[in-house]
């Protein structure tokens, strides 16, 4: 908003012809202003929704492919001799105007279908170029729930996904979406950009890289391989734990081990700091300065190899 009446640096009044209580006048002519805005951020939002399932037959051989926007994702393990794929999607939006909620909601397109030894799973927004983007808060929540030893694909954008219990091979992409991985016995594979990635329970291979997003693993068991960039990296390791490289640009490493140490441990903090406990220091195979540590087990113990640029290495 300009105002015209305020020309020269008193104003189009002379100083000396001001009121006395200005300030405050113009104080209470700002708080004017911004009351629309403020009854704007009160407005009650309308929601509207639906719900679709679908059940695809499922045979071992085939593959599941999820490609989702704006969705919460959770891949849930089937009762054990089921041979189906169940989907359950609840597609939603909102806006301060029914109408337009309701239009907005018919953009969604949910698709299921099979092709060859793929299944795929397809929620998005879709309007031709001559229509007008939706203007309401569009949400997807996608329940699937698989076999256990079903291979999944998954893609997703602005949301989350979160997987339990997975025997069959999994691989995830996506952008501003966090995932959440549990009890994963098939090899993992995640590609991140803007969303965090926690795991527990990871027992096959595990392959991240992701960038500006933080990752936390526990309880590993299997070999592991990060690559990470502007964020922060945290692993929960034990004597199970197989070998781990982690590479990290622009953030810490924190590495929870318990002690006696089981692992070959070779530690580089480029611009950045190796930290370690006392406990550490003292084992006779341990060499430590300030910005690298290693520790020798032997030959045939697993090893655990971490580099930081611009990161430091907190050993706990």
């Amino acid at each position: 908003m300009s105002i015209s009446f305020l020309p020269t640096k008193w104003g189009g009044f002379p100083k000396d012809a001001l009121p006395y209580n200005w300030p405050r006048m113009w104080i209470l002519f700002i708080f004017l202003a911004q009351m629309p805005q403020f009854a704007r951020s009160q407005t009650t939002l309308q929601v509207v929704t639906k719900t679709i399932q679908k059940t695809s037959p499922w045979k071992p051989g085939q593959s599941l492919e999820i490609n989702c926007e704006k969705a919460e994702i959770l891949v849930e393990t089937a009762p054990e001799g089921q041979k189906s794929i169940q989907i359950r999607a609840e597609l939603s939006a909102r806006h301060p105007k029914l109408d337009s909620a309701r239009h907005d909601l018919d953009t969604w397109k949910f698709v299921v279908s099979s092709i060859g030894k793929k299944i795929y799973v397809r929620a998005y927004v879709g309007v031709s170029s001559k229509e007008a983007l939706p203007t309401s808060n569009l949400k997807a929540k996608i329940t699937v729930t698989a076999p256990a030893g079903c291979p999944v694909v998954l893609t997703n954008k602005f949301g989350s996904a979160a997987l339990e219990n997975r025997v069959g091979a999994v691989q995830l992409s996506g952008e501003f979406c966090a995932f959440t991985l549990i009890e994963m016995t098939g090899g993992v594979q995640v590609d991140s950009k803007y969303g965090n990635v926690e795991g527990r329970g990871l027992k096959g291979p595990v392959d991240i890289q992701s960038k500006r997003a933080d990752v936390s693993l526990s309880n590993l068991t299997g070999d592991c391989t990060i690559k990470n960039e502007y964020g922060r990296v945290r692993l929960e390791g034990s004597s199970q734990t197989g070998n781990v490289s982690i590479s990290n640009s622009k953030g810490d490493v924190i590495l929870n081990l318990a002690a006696p140490y089981r692992h070959n441990l070779e530690l580089n903090a480029g611009s950045g700091t190796v930290r370690t406990p006392l406990s550490f220091q003292l084992d006779a195979g341990a060499s430590v300065t300030n910005s690298h540590a290693t520790l020798h087990q032997g030959k045939a113990m697993p090893k655990i190899s971490v580099q930081t640029t611009i990161g430091n290495i907190i050993l706990e």
